[in-house]
């Protein structure tokens, strides 16, 4: 008997990724081996396109010390040592006490240390029931001490688990209504977008929560109709499963994950094309847990689904599918994919930034020992890039996207 999607059940989708587009084309062959669905496949990337990128890397590596210092028009110094960047997705974990003052401060001296000039906060995805639930409102005052150095989403611990907890085909217009008002009240405090929320969350350790639900589910379409309508975003953890699992790999099944999964592309699919003035950005591309988000599979959504956008994460994951390959340089694949679209990716590395009266094991303690190592990749990724793509990624869409002014 067939199971329901979200509660991990059968849902195939398309797994053929389009031929590029263009007129007259030579081809460079990259066999990608993180795909799960067709290891063998080979994926086709314009050679001249590649080619010309890669001269620009060139440029950017044996660039003359006089043109080292050289400024954008938005006055960002151009220099391999100094790369100023937007992150679009962090936490802040101010334990019982809510103590995220000092959360801000350790994140403000981390920023000023990898030149971040503005950091997102927002609360992560929570289940009905999370012990220490929070959203935007515990920090939000913290934030405005600050001001031109944060920006915040909220929704993770209020609208996700409004999401968490309504059965899809029991939606009453009560809890459309109640949602719907969150929804514009976290917008009226002065939030970019709805964030952190979930459709698919793994659990990797004690205390973080396995969640699951459609992404087609009715709520997340109402919540994509209330972001087309404001021109705000949707920061989406989206585990994706490209196809049925039949075993987990041993990391995710030692924790509180189901054995088995099923495939959940479809639904996201239905999301992203709901309303197509929504704007979606799927965060923690280049660390995926599960092996399926490959740089093929972002080829293939992104080119279907204009109003999708990717947020990148140096951490973690399984290793064929990391942007960055053993020796710290970007992969072609994802280099190609930056270059094709290069207007679509932002950085978001997902760091967790704790208060030092914190003690404990718990999970946010966990990430926050791993955000040097996060953010340091994400500075390695910048630096390997050349100049007009970390000009985009590191900066120039995260202002367009999320509407900053500069």
């Amino acid at each position: 008997m067939a199971l329901k999607e979200g509660a991990r059940v059968k849902d195939r989708g398309k797994s053929e990724a389009p031929r590029p587009q263009g007129g007259v084309e030579a081809h460079l062959l990259v066999k990608d081996k993180g795909l799960p669905f067709n290891n063998t496949k080979l994926q086709s990337i314009s050679l001249w396109h590649f080619l010309y990128r890669l001269a620009l890397i060139g440029i950017l590596f044996f660039v003359s010390p006089s043109q080292a210092g050289e400024s954008t028009p938005q006055g960002r110094a151009i220099t391999a040592q100094r790369i100023e960047w937007i992150d679009v997705h962090v936490h802040l974990v101010g334990g019982r006490m809510r103590d995220y003052e000092c959360a801000a401060q350790v994140a403000l001296k981390a920023m000023d240390e990898a030149d971040v000039r503005t950091s997102f906060v927002m609360p992560p995805p929570q289940p009905p029931g999370h012990p220490g639930l929070y959203d935007y409102e515990d920090f939000i005052s913290s934030l405005k001490r600050y001001p031109g150095r944060f920006a915040f989403l909220g929704g993770g611990g209020t609208l996700n688990t409004m999401i968490q907890k309504a059965a899809p085909d029991h939606i009453s217009k009560h809890t459309r209504r109640r949602f719907e008002k969150k929804a514009n009240e976290i917008l009226r405090r002065g939030a970019v977008g709805f964030g952190e929320i979930t459709a698919h969350h793994f659990s990797l350790m004690p205390g973080h929560p396995y969640e699951s639900v459609p992404a087609d589910h009715p709520l997340f379409l109402l919540l994509a109709d209330i972001a087309a309508h404001h021109g705000v975003v949707i920061d989406l953890h989206f585990d994706v499963v490209v196809e049925d699992v039949a075993h987990l790999p041993p990391k995710l099944a030692s924790q509180a994950n189901p054995s088995q999964l099923a495939a959940n592309i479809a639904g996201f699919e239905r999301l992203l094309a709901h309303n197509r003035k929504a704007k979606i950005v799927w965060a923690h591309a280049g660390s995926d847990m599960l092996g399926h988000w490959t740089a093929e599979l972002s080829r293939k959504v992104l080119r279907e689904h204009p109003n999708l956008f990717m947020s990148l994460r140096m951490g973690g994951g399984v290793p064929s599918n990391r942007v960055l390959d053993e020796s710290g340089e970007v992969r072609i694949e994802w280099l190609a994919l930056f270059c094709d679209f290069q207007d679509r990716f932002v950085i978001g590395s997902d760091q967790f930034f704790v208060s030092p009266d914190i003690q404990g094991s718990g999970p946010g303690t966990v990430f926050g020992q791993r955000a040097e190592r996060v953010r340091e990749g994400s500075k390695t990724l910048l630096s390997k890039l050349p100049p007009d793509l970390y000009q985009k990624i590191g900066y120039e869409n995260t202002v367009r996207l999320y509407k900053l002014k500069e």
